[in-house]
């Protein structure tokens, strides 16, 4: 027999559930009323919205074109620089594994669902919870490329306002194109595309129903279903979603329980789909390039080789010399860093220096140049490790990357001198780069590592029209010592290279490190930037993980090519190498020198010494510079 305290319990809980769907009615009711004025009040007929700017839809429509030299499709890419899957070539189980858990009326409603708003908010009223979302695919892609992700009700009513005006403008297959191409996967991923590569090592196109289901699990939350940090999390996500997939009748029992099996998670940290980004940092619908499958894959095994792990961000660029096209490139990260400006450190230093001296006449491979303290109207810099090696010749110094030396030349040649062979490099300064820093790769904007490239791709192929043939001929061979004895020494043993190091950042550590390798054909290089701002680890310069990196590209046979062929215009010379050690003087050598004081060096014939004893040196013995009327173009 019930007591009347049980028999007011069973009352009390009917007319709390009787109040809770009476309340729920009541609400359910003022959505769909607040729904219907919503639909009416963003129907994108009416005027107002004649001023929403649809540039985010025009941009993820484009699709520009990377193309290898026989005109071949290698990858294509949306208006915001992100790869795109050709949603034609997709599974139709990785679509509806999307759409199963993110939006499964796709197909029925025009931008948002009411159906599904009033379902979310009967089951969070039932759980006394808010986990249940509502919105559609059309709203997450208009939320993530038009709006912030505040929560407020006019970001709200704005977003409704897009999806309809998206859904208008676009077909059902566009949207979810659209979508799979600008969501974002964790791990700096964006896009399905490359997501497919950085967790499955495989295209989009060819991904199978456990991996598909996998990556749509991981978008409701990317941090808590990372497949690599959260394994376990991320395949009981891609179970509900096979549950999902199987409920919307998408896929059978049997379907579901094959998928539900462990996933293996095989991709690699490596992206190659910078490479689209490098060919198409210029702007343009279509990039052709010298693509190469094969030095691709060397690059990609020798980024991951050395930046696998490492708090920095490492790309690796190799152009064509010939046409300063991209034939691989690769980074240990999905960001698309194609545009970054850092500072260009000591890379600077053959183009706005040394090349720029010698092809003015100041200088020639021998030269002696004092590397001592200085003070420039205030400033002192000074070198790596506050070392001085007193007289130098050219060679010698840029080999070690000497910073007062370099500092010395650009003041004698001139700021705006300097300046000029930039922009005739193609590095791209500002008016108020006007600075001796210069030298050091100092600038305002900073510098592209595709433009740095470019720049050492006219010296690689003879002068490019920035220099003459003489001059980069002998930069050229000076850079090949750097690579066998100087800072970019961890290239000795690849072959015929010459290369340059450049490392920029305070005295409270490194930013930004370089290496700059090349030959006739190709032009390798490598940049490590710090992440977030900060400093790279203690220990990398250019000369260290950088030129690790090229050392391992460089010397595969794949990336053989040749000698630097001397011009007619570059002569060897016999000089006096006493005097050149003891009296700072570049003096040829007499019938009377004896052999053990005989040097062979090379000299543009418009710039080498004569046969009589002159001050040859651009360096006096007071610390002052002075050009030198005694280098002729007399011919031996």
């Amino acid at each position: 027999m019930k007591t009347s305290s049980s028999i007011y319990n069973i009352i009390e809980v009917k007319t709390l559930k009787r109040i809770i769907r009476v309340s729920a009615a009541l609400f359910i009711a003022a959505i769909l009323a607040a729904g219907t004025a919503v639909f009416a009040a963003t129907d994108p007929s009416l005027p107002q919205n004649a001023e929403t700017d649809m540039t985010p839809l025009e941009k993820l429509s484009e699709v520009r074109r990377v193309l290898d030299a026989e005109g071949r499709e290698i990858y294509r890419v949306n208006g915001r620089g992100r790869l795109r899957a050709d949603i034609s070539e997709l599974r139709q189980h990785t679509l509806n594994a999307f759409i199963a858990v993110e939006d499964a009326r796709f197909y029925d409603h025009e931008g948002f669902d009411l159906r599904r708003i009033a379902a979310a908010a009967v089951h969070d009223i039932a759980t006394m919870s808010a986990r249940e979302g509502a919105s559609t695919i059309t709203q997450q892609l208009a939320k993530n490329e038009w709006l912030s992700s505040e929560k407020t009700f006019a970001r709200k009513f704005e977003e409704l306002k897009i999806a309809r005006l998206i859904e208008r403008k676009a077909s059902k297959t566009d949207i979810l194109g659209m979508y799979l191409d600008s969501v974002y996967f964790g791990r700096g991923v964006y896009g399905i595309e490359n997501a497919a590569m950085r967790y499955f090592g495989i295209r989009a196109c060819g991904l199978n129903l456990g991996q598909s289901a996998m990556l749509a699990g991981i978008i409701n939350n990317p941090r808590m279903y990372d497949p690599i940090s959260h394994p376990d999390a991320a395949e009981r996500r891609k179970r509900t979603v096979l549950s999902r997939m199987s409920a919307c009748g998408f896929i059978n029992s049997d379907e579901a329980r094959a998928a539900s099996s462990p996933t293996p998670v095989c991709g690699s940290s490596v992206c190659e789909g910078i490479f689209a980004s490098y060919a198409l940092s210029d702007g343009g619908d279509t990039a052709v390039t010298e693509y190469s499958e094969d030095i691709q894959r060397i690059v990609t095994t020798a980024v991951a080789k050395y930046a696998d792990g490492v708090r920095a961000t490492v790309s690796a660029l190799i152009l064509d010399a010939r046409t300063e096209r991209p034939v691989a490139a690769a980074a240990n990260t999905y960001s698309d860093i194609s545009d970054a400006r850092r500072q260009a450190g000591s890379t600077v230093k053959p183009l706005l220096c040394y090349a720029p001296a010698m092809d003015t006449g100041l200088i020639t491979p021998v030269t002696p140049l004092l590397d001592k303290p200085e003070t420039f109207g205030g400033w002192r810099p000074s070198n790596c490790g506050g070392i001085y090696y007193g007289w130098v010749t050219a060679e010698e110094s840029l080999c070690r990357s000497l910073n007062i030396p370099a500092v010395r030349l650009l003041e004698m040649l001139g700021v705006e001198k300097a300046k000029e062979y930039a922009e005739r490099f193609g590095l791209g300064l500002e008016k108020a780069d006007g600075g001796l820093s210069l030298a050091l790769g100092s600038s305002r904007r900073g510098v592209r590592l595709t433009d740095i490239a470019r720049s050492y791709c006219k010296l690689a192929r003879g002068g490019g029209g920035a220099v003459g043939a003489e001059t980069a001929y002998l930069i050229n061979g000076m850079l090949s010592e750097c690579a066998r004895t100087g800072t970019a020494k961890a290239l000795k043993n690849a072959g015929n290279v010459a290369a340059k190091t450049g490392t920029a950042g305070s005295a409270d550590g490194n930013t930004d490190a370089y290496c700059i390798a090349y030959n006739p054909r190709y032009v390798l290089a490598v940049w490590a930037g710090a992440d977030g701002g900060g400093y790279l680890p203690d220990g990398i310069t250019g000369g260290t993980l950088p030129a690790s990196v090229c050392a391992e590209i460089m010397k595969d046979p794949a990336m053989y090519g040749g000698s630097f062929g001397r011009p007619d215009t570059v002569v060897s010379v016999e000089i006096d190498a006493a005097r050149l050690e003891c009296d700072h003087r570049v003096v040829r050598a007499c019938a009377e020198t004896p052999p053990r004081f005989r040097k062979s060096a090379e000299f543009s014939i418009y710039n080498m010494p004569g046969s009589r004893i002159y001050d040859d040196s651009l360096y006096s013995a007071g610390g002052n510079y002075r050009i030198v009327e005694n280098f002729s173009g007399n011919s031996l």
